[in-house]
């Protein structure tokens, strides 16, 4: 498996540089991990109305009084699927991305129950209207941001000579074509 992995990025070794414009940079990563935690609150508050632990009032202070940190979340994947496949298509992009992701989380959120999901609402809405804070948070509840391609310092590591990256939980080192 290992050597597949391997096979596979020295393949895309000299695709790296070009590629390294439409990853996601850390910023973007950042703003995907709190739309993630945004959209698995607004999910489970809506799957969890007609339980015990209806936290969708909670849900909806946490929108209101952190509104200018979301917004700007969105705008920088707005910004990322723009640079990513153009101005015509980008917000279809944006809309397949949170389509997907509101998908994922339709079914609950892994290890979570209402009642958690609940208390972390609750804590959202302890946090100070900041990006950072929020982060914090979503980093805390151990959510992990979907992306829709590579990560930027992957790429990066990728496309130097004789550096080793580490993929998907497997160690590989990745060569420059003609290394």
């Amino acid at each position: 498996m290992k050597k597949l992995i391997a096979a596979a990025l020295a393949a895309t070794m000299s695709l790296a540089p070009a590629s390294a414009a439409t990853c996601w940079k850390t910023t973007e990563v950042e703003a995907a991990q709190i739309r993630d935690f945004d959209m698995m609150l607004m999910v489970s508050a809506l799957r969890c109305r007609s339980t015990g632990h209806d936290f969708l009032a909670s849900y909806n202070r946490f929108v209101r009084e952190k509104r200018s940190a979301l917004t700007q979340v969105n705008d920088e994947l707005r910004e990322h699927f723009r640079v990513a496949v153009g101005p015509v298509g980008a917000l279809g992009a944006y809309d397949d991305y949170v389509t997907g992701l509101a998908n994922l989380y339709g079914a609950g959120a892994d290890g979570l129950a209402c009642r958690d999901l609940s208390s972390i609402a609750d804590a959202a809405n302890a946090l100070p209207e900041s990006r950072a804070a929020i982060l914090e948070l979503a980093d805390a509840a151990g959510i992990t941001p979907h992306l829709s391609g590579p990560r930027c310092d992957v790429v990066m590591a990728l496309a130097g000579k004789s550096k080793e990256a580490v993929v998907d939980g497997v160690e590989v080192a990745a060569r420059t074509p003609g290394n």
